[in-house]
Order: C-alpha cells, then sequence, then structure tokens
C-alpha cells in the first residue's frame, strides 16, 4: 500500500492528543535532556520572539520562556490538539503570560512573514510528511538574520533508544514499515541535514551530535517508558495479534537488558542538532 500522507497526518492528530498525558509523564525530563544543547547553541536573548514547531506539551517553549523574558514571546505549535491542551495548561500553573499556543500544520505555519527571530523544532522534523515544505516555511516566517536551531536523530546504530524498537517492529510485524512514511533515522545519515537546510535557503550552517544516555533499573521500565511516549507504538500494539504484539516487547527488553550497566541499563541516543541563519 502507498504512503498516504494525509491518513498520517489524521492519525498524528489523533494518537498524540490521545497520548498526550502519557508523553509528558515518560517522555519530559528526557526531551529536556535533548534540547538543552539545541538551546545552548541558539543564543537567545531577552525580548526575541520565538516560534517552537511541533511543541509537544510544551516540553521546550516553557524552558524557552525565561530566556526571552517577559519582553519576548514564544509561540508553540502542534498538530495534535491534545497536546496543545496540555501545553496552555502547563503555561497557565507555571504563571508564564509570554508563551501561546495553538494547533497548527508545520508544513503551513499560519504566521505572515518574517514574524520570529528564532524558530526551534526538537525532535519534530521526522514527523513531518514534507520535510522540504516544513523547512521552507520555517525560513518564511524567519526574519532576515534570523536562526533556526534543529534537533533530529542520528543512525539506527548510533540511536540505540529507538532502534531497538524499530529493529523489533521490523522483524515481528514488518507491514508496519511502510515505504515513504516518515522514520526517525531520516536525517542521520552524514550531509542529509545539512541540504535539506541548504535546499530551503538557510546559510551558515553547522551541525554537531550530542550522544544522552537514557538511564532505567531495567528494561520492563525502558518498554514502558518507549511505550508511553510513542502513540503510533501504542496504536500498533492495539491492533496487532498479541502474540506479535508480546514478541515485540520480549525482544525490546531483551536488548535494553543487553546495555545493562552495574545496577541498571545505560542507552545511548546521538542526536543531530543544526544551527543556520536565514
Amino acid at each position: 500500500m502507498p504512503f498516504d500522507a494525509e491518513q498520517y497526518k489524521r492519525v498524528e492528530r489523533e494518537v498524540y492528543s490521545k497520548t498526550a498525558a502519557s508523553y509528558e509523564k515518560y517522555g519530559a525530563k528526557t526531551f529536556q535532556a535533548y534540547a538543552q544543547p539545541l538551546l545552548d547553541g541558539a543564543g537567545l536573548k531577552p525580548g526575541q520572539h520565538v516560534l517552537d514547531v511541533a511543541c509537544g506539551p510544551g516540553i521546550l517553549s516553557l524552558m524557552v520562556a525565561p530566556l526571552v523574558g517577559n519582553d519576548g514571546s514564544v509561540m508553540g505549535i502542534d498538530l495534535a490538539p491534545g497536546m496543545v491542551e496540555l501545553a496552555k495548561k502547563k503555561a497557565h500553573e507555571a504563571g508564564l503570560t509570554s508563551v501561546t499556543f495553538r494547533e497548527a500544520d508545520a508544513e503551513d505555519l499560519p504566521f505572515q512573514d518574517d514574524s520570529f527571530d528564532v524558530v526551534l523544532c526538537n525532535h519534530g522534523l521526522v514527523h513531518t510528511t514534507d520535510r522540504a515544505k516544513a523547512m521552507r516555511e520555517m525560513w518564511r516566517v524567519i526574519k532576515r538574520g534570523g536562526i533556526v536551531a534543529i534537533s533530529t536523530w542520528s543512525t539506527p546504530d548510533r540511536s540505540l533508544t529507538l532502534s531497538i524498537v524499530a529493529k523489533a517492529i521490523a522483524k515481528h510485524f514488518p507491514a508496519a514499515m511502510v515505504p515513504g512514511a516518515p522514520m526517525w533515522f531520516d536525517f542521520g545519515p552524514q550531509g542529509v541535514l545539512e541540504k535539506t537546510l541548504s535546499d530551503a535557503g538557510f546559510d551558515e550552517i553547522r551541525v554537531t551530535r550530542h550522544t544522552i544516555f537514557q538511564q532505567m533499573q531495567n528494561g520492563e521500565e525502558y518498554w514502558q517508558a518507549v511505550v508511553g511516549i510513542s502513540g503510533r507504538l501504542q496504536m500498533l500494539l492495539q491492533s496487532i495479534p498479541l502474540e506479535v504484539a508480546s514478541n515485540i516487547k520480549h525482544d525490546v527488553i531483551r536488548a535494553a537488558e543487553d546495555l545493562r550497566a552495574g545496577e541498571g541499563i545505560k542507552i545511548p541516543s546521538e542526536e543531530l542538532i543544526a544551527w543556520a541563519i536565514k
């Protein structure tokens, strides 16, 4: 069956709305760690206006707010309304009046040209179906001289937190791997992320690699975390035969236990972070 981009977006919107709370529960601390190198290199300043693309439950947006201060602003957008509502709730509870959220598609940003000083995207680009279009949209809404900062996953051999799961799915339920569908590792090979930015019109591109370790007590804890973060994995496990789902879980837990270091397990994931100028 050929890849259907519109159907993919409909599913993304639905499953990540339903699983926003579990994403926040299991992913907030991890994605804060992934985001820190991105922010360190973005050089955010008080008074800047920042767009957070594919903001999820507002993890990065809430980290940015204190950096730009009350004279600045943060706009977070996400395709899933459930994520947006959770992000709004968190911002309200934190008393952050300079942060706003709205539902929007990264491939069709509802903003005028030259609207933002900085555009950030923390592991969100892999969820878009037309990456070139999404990148061109980011370029369009950034002011001349503004910065884009993007994080993506590396190659499967370096991003084990995800590739452990991808390998088990490919083995036990290969029908889930649809040709043309977005994959976590699409930007991992050397030069791919740089070319994507360059083709969109960005200059002064620099890319660094950072390894973040996910530490768990055991493979079962890792399995619960990875299921909690991935709405699509939750949907898959509910739609396939119980035995197949059990086999996937078994392989994931075993692979995680192979990375045991002392009393716990330590799973590495390398991320690529790119900064560029319009």
